[in-house]
């Protein structure tokens, strides 16, 4: 009995709630528009799915008024039903007629309506308000204003229109005040903060905006922080937390690391083996970067995994992979590791698709990648790949995701790339004591036309010396690795007051790698010296060399280089050896050679010895070698002497002569002084000794010998934000009479 009452209930239940959707469900014959002035009724009808013969429900009526809502046109919109009449009442958004902002001094109108999506004769709407204002705000913290507000107003005009006022305040910049790290007991808090990409904040770092907040770098942070212990003895190293702390009057940031450094491990035992039968171990183990006895470091695993992975594959091994396998031993705190070489997954690379690169033509992209269509999918050439298009200096950020392809052996390569500003213009003052105070303006482009080629223009204007310089750079020339440039010169110097010298010429080069450390750059110039404004009281020699000369050179370089760093190292050497012939075509007759090589040493932490050496030779291929054409030392090549200040003179006037043989040893060591790590300021001391004589000149009024000059000196050296700026003082030890010595010395050199 009780079942079949609630039968009966449910039954009930359901017949109710038929009758009251049918109630609910309306015969629409005719829609009314009300409201509209710009905007046509059929427009408006197009947006909404109802249509006059059809029913309705209440959901499809109420489904209507937000179709409406949605289409940003209307700031206020009622559907009804009357009878069998659907009305529709809507009060259109004005138009924009205007776009201002007030407050704004940092960042410039044309930046701001750049970044924001609202334009002039759009119609108003609120969210594309809200999502400017958060753009607006969003630029403000990337500089590190964290106060920033910014306010839309609108002003409503006749006609429907209005104005859009954004009132900004731009607050304070947040700077990051204090970096500290808690529970680091192997490395000092100043070495903790040179692997930061954030500084704390100085006076004098007022030409970067590292020392702001930016959450993405403090993510980034924590990533280097990282990677340091890993690549210095650490596998155990762990973060326990990373806190920004921002101030209630949000002008300073605090960052706080809290760390686990675990022990300091050395590497073991370090071995190769192959589980693949055809792959011999032994053939590769000389590829192993890592000997028994040196400092954990993940970044030397990674290097020997990429040369052994590379070396495999161009023995025809595709389908291979190298795992590391390591074993702790905590109580000797080091770590055995067996890299092991294994059959990989059969894969291949079906497509590599790039986006992001808005400028950037795709072929300057893929020709930095290792790995192509076709290839086996190798995740060691794929990481080299990455680095290689971050090293281009054309993107923020590089990464290239693996995807699943058509089929499972298949895979599609996502190249995803966030561009950068490649163009800079720069304007830089000095003052040099060989050329007096300076001023340089220069133009680098290093991305022209999304080509990948580099652009350079620079205009340098000296007492002494001017010169103009404009230049292109194809690193890929012929669409090979052959980096070839094309540079335009002109000059002008009075660096020896006996006479005015004025250059213009052209030169053609074109680089290459032969093997990983050697290179070779092959070149070509053709200019035309002349010489003018002789003084009456200048030597014989000189006065008899007036006029223009057209000299033709080709000539060579090799590079060897084993340096740890290019930009700033601390080990290993660098060797070069260049030859010149002048000769085909022209007046200047002459081969030149010179050998060079600078060996890099650190005894203790951040002290860094250099050991330097040159050796010129020059030899008449026609009647004579004019002066201008000589060797000249002095100034930055020899300190403690003038420029042209040793070596050969004429007795009689004291004007150098130059010579056709030198040799400069130079024996130095830079060191910190104390000062804080981002002031990029560097002591030094120093001692050069060497010599050059045999003049093209012969006669009892010159003199020319191959007496030994030494100096010593010390000096300062600034890596400043306009270039390496370096300031020494010398002492000449030993020197010939007739030098004319310079015992202060103050160097600029603008960066390109």
């Amino acid at each position: 009995m009780k079942k079949i009452t609630l039968i009966t209930s449910a039954l009930l239940l359901s017949l109710s709630t038929l009758s009251m959707v049918c109630a609910e469900t309306i015969s629409i014959q005719r829609i009314t528009i009300s409201g509209n002035k710009r905007i046509e009724s059929d427009t408006i009808l197009s947006y909404i799915r109802i249509k006059p013969g059809q029913t309705a429900t209440d959901d499809d009526v109420n489904q209507a008024l937000k179709e409406l809502f949605a289409t940003g046109f209307f700031n206020d919109v009622k559907v009804s039903v009357e009878g069998d009449n659907l009305v529709v009442s809507v009060e259109e958004n004005p138009i924009i007629n205007r776009i201002a902002y007030e407050g704004n001094s940092k960042l410039k109108e044309e930046q701001l309506k750049e970044e924001i999506q609202l334009r002039p004769r759009e119609v108003l709407s609120r969210t594309k308000i809200q999502a400017a204002q958060q753009r607006i705000l969003e630029m403000y913290r990337a500089m590190g204003r964290f106060a920033a507000t910014v306010e839309p107003k609108i002003i409503q005009l006749d006609d429907n229109r209005c104005d859009v006022v954004f009132e900004i305040h731009e607050g304070e910049t947040t700077y990051v005040r204090k970096i500290n790290f808690i529970g680091n007991k192997h490395y000092s808090q100043s070495k903790l903060k040179d692997a930061l990409i954030t500084k704390e904040y100085r006076w004098f770092r007022f030409f970067a905006n590292d020392d702001t907040f930016d959450p993405m770098r403090f993510n980034a942070d924590q990533q280097s922080l990282r990677q340091y212990y890993y690549d210095h003895g650490h596998p155990d190293y762990q973060q326990i937390a990373a806190v920004a702390e921002i101030t209630p009057d949000y002008n300073s940031y605090y960052l706080n690391f809290s760390i686990d450094e675990g022990k300091a491990y050395t590497f073991g035992t370090v071995g190769l083996v192959s589980l693949i039968p055809v792959v011999n171990a032994d053939e590769f183990k000389p590829l192993i970067l890592i000997n028994s006895g040196d400092v954990f470091s993940a970044k030397m695993i990674e290097r020997t995994i990429e040369k052994i992975t590379d070396a495999l594959g161009n023995k025809g091994y595709a389908f291979t992979e190298i795992v590391p396998k390591t074993t702790r031993h905590p109580e000797t705190q080091k770590v055995d590791i067996v890299f092991e070489i294994k059959e990989g997954p059969k894969v291949y690379v079906e497509r590599i698709d790039i986006q992001g690169n808005d400028r950037t033509r795709d072929y300057v992209i893929r020709r930095e990648l290792t790995i192509h269509e076709g290839d086996a999918l190798n995740t060691s050439r794929i990481k080299r790949s990455e680095r290689n298009l971050k090293d281009l200096g054309y993107f923020k950020n590089v990464e290239i995701i693996i995807e699943q392809g058509s089929t499972p052996d298949r895979a599609i390569l996502l190249v995803k790339t966030e561009e950068q500003s490649t163009g800079e213009l720069s304007f830089s003052a000095g003052f040099s004591t060989i050329d007096g105070p300076l001023g340089t303006i220069r133009f680098l482009e290093r991305n022209f036309m999304g080509k990948g080629q580099t652009v350079h223009s620079e205009l340098s204007i000296s007492k002494r010396h001017q010169d103009i310089n404009v230049g292109i750079v194809e690193p890929y020339l012929f669409g090979r690795q052959l980096e070839g440039s094309l540079d335009a010169f002109a000059y002008r110097s009075t660096r020896f007051s006996s006479y005015t010298q004025i250059t213009k010429g052209l030169s053609p080069s074109i680089g290459y790698r032969l093997t990983e450390h050697l290179s070779q750059v092959l070149s070509y110039t053709i200019k035309q010296d002349r010489v003018s404004h002789i003084s009456s009281q200048a030597s014989s020699f000189l006065r008899g060399q007036g006029g223009g000369y057209v000299t033709s050179e080709i000539g060579q370089t090799l590079y060897y280089d084993r340096r740890d760093s290019r930009i700033d190292p601390t080990s290993g050497y660098v060797l070069t050896l260049s030859n010149s012939y002048a000769g085909l075509g022209g007046q200047a007759k002459y081969f030149k050679h010179i050998l060079g090589g600078t060996l890099y040493y650190s005894p203790i932490e951040d002290v860094v010895m250099a050991l330097k050496g040159s050796y010129g030779v020059m030899q008449k291929a026609g009647k004579r070698i004019r002066i201008v054409d000589s060797f000249f030392l002095g100034a930055d090549s020899f300190r403690g002497f003038q420029y042209g200040g040793l070596g050969p003179h004429d007795n009689r006037t004291g004007d150098p002569l130059g010579g056709t043989r030198f040799w400069v040893t130079t024996a130095e060591a830079m060191f910190p002084i104390g000062l804080p790590n981002e002031f990029g300021v560097k002591g030094a001391v120093f001692t050069d000794v060497g010599t050059i004589w045999k003049s093209t000149e012969t006669g009892p009024f010159v003199r020319d010998n191959k007496y030994i000059r030494a100096s010593w000196g010390v000096g300062l050296v600034w890596n400043s934000p306009f270039g390496p700026i370096r300031i020494d003082y010398a002492t000449p030890f030993r020197k010939d009479k007739m030098d004319d010595t310079q015992r202060f010395l103050i160097g600029f050199k603008s960066k390109l």
